[in-house]
């Protein structure tokens, strides 16, 4: 599957370097922040009036939000071995996301405000660093996935060029590797280095998921402007 979203993803951009040259290209670009899984912000640089006949737009968005972290202490447990780190002094990190997304008008308008549809393939980063008190122990429990997003944007002008917006779209990613310290887990449970708890059980995949925050179905609400 992230094969396939990848190969999409590489399409949506051959797609607007190819049309770039024959149309009249509108560039906008839009700073937003908002809610992804904790507080965000996010940029994106857009293209309307692409295609001649399809009023189809194609857009970049860079997003970092502050998401939970998960449970440190069952990250020591999972990632490190029987239960030799107590408790954590801090915690730091969140979700690096990029997004790909083709946009497309509707014939809806609430007063001043048009609505368009967006959607296209995501990418997450999800990274949290847990540090400990009772232990010289620090590390970093890594998620990498793609995946697909899209929802609904409402736009309302404040003057010629510059608009504001709200926007409401749903994120979803497989489940997929969670790394830390030399420990990797798979959905599967193929896992490398699996750690146990000393007592005959060796934690799983579902462990680590319950003791992170790796991105699988967020919803997010955004506000911004486009200028």
């Amino acid at each position: 599957m992230n094969s396939k979203l990848q190969v999409l993803a590489m399409a949506i951009v051959a797609a607007s370097l190819i049309a770039l040259p024959a149309q009249a290209v509108d560039h906008y670009d839009i700073l937003a922040t908002g809610y992804f899984d904790g507080p965000s912000v996010s940029g994106t640089i857009g293209f309307d009036n692409i295609f001649e006949k399809v009023p189809l737009g194609l857009e970049l968005e860079l997003g970092y939000s502050w998401s939970h972290l998960g449970d440190a202490t069952l990250a020591s447990q999972v990632f490190i071995n029987q239960n030799q780190v107590g408790n954590a002094s801090t915690s730091s990190g969140g979700t690096l996301d990029v997004g790909f997304n083709a946009t497309y008008p509707l014939n809806l308008k609430l007063g001043t405000m048009q609505f368009l549809v967006l959607g296209g393939p995501r990418w997450a980063h999800w990274d949290a660093r847990h540090e400990y008190i009772d232990n010289n122990e620090d590390f970093d429990v890594v998620g990498k996935v793609w995946g697909l997003g899209g929802g609904l944007r409402g736009v309302m002008p404040l003057g010629q060029k510059f608009r504001a917006m709200l926007q409401l779209t749903v994120d979803y990613y497989p489940r997929a590797s969670i790394y830390g310290h030399d420990a990797t887990y798979y959905p599967d449970d193929n896992n490398i280095n699996a750690r146990n708890n000393g007592a005959g059980y060796t934690y799983t995949y579902a462990d680590a998921a319950r003791a992170t925050a790796v991105p699988h179905l967020r919803p997010r609400v955004m506000l911004g402007f486009m200028f």
